[in-house]
């Protein structure tokens, strides 16, 4: 019965390692294509990967931090989260030489295409789930 528990445990605790993993190497691709638009330096996979990663970690513990210590309520985890987005865009602009307004910047050509991409990604995938479910 423990081993049981145990490896429901661990199963649990490797799917989340591998989402992390997923999502971060999705924040990567994205973070390249808004380093493509501004004049950066290291923006390769590997550099922005490094960034994502430390921008994961950075907004990951003060959502952690606040809703341990201060409140688990809404309004503290949006403060928590623009506090975090201000801290990713000086890293952003530390380590890909950028000016603080070019991170921002590229943020936001992040975001858009990402939105652009998952837009593209439902439809497709609705488009064939359609035709499967038209053929069957």
């Amino acid at each position: 019965m423990l081993f049981q528990i145990g490896s429901g445990f661990l199963a649990v605790i490797i799917l989340y390692i591998l989402l992390f993993v997923f999502f971060l190497i999705f924040i990567t691709l994205f973070l390249m294509i808004g380093l493509s638009f501004v004049d950066a330096d290291k923006r390769g996979f590997g550099q922005s990967f490094l960034t994502a990663f430390l921008c994961t970690l950075v907004i990951w513990a003060l959502i952690v931090i606040v809703r341990t210590f201060i409140s688990p309520s809404f309004i503290w985890l949006i403060i928590a989260i623009l506090i975090g987005l201000i801290i990713c865009w000086v890293i952003i602009a530390k380590r890909h030489d950028i000016g603080f307004g070019s991170a921002i910047f590229v943020t936001i050509i992040a975001v858009i295409a990402a939105v652009i991409i998952i837009i593209i990604l439902i439809l497709v995938i609705g488009f064939l789930l359609g035709v499967v479910l038209w053929i069957f």
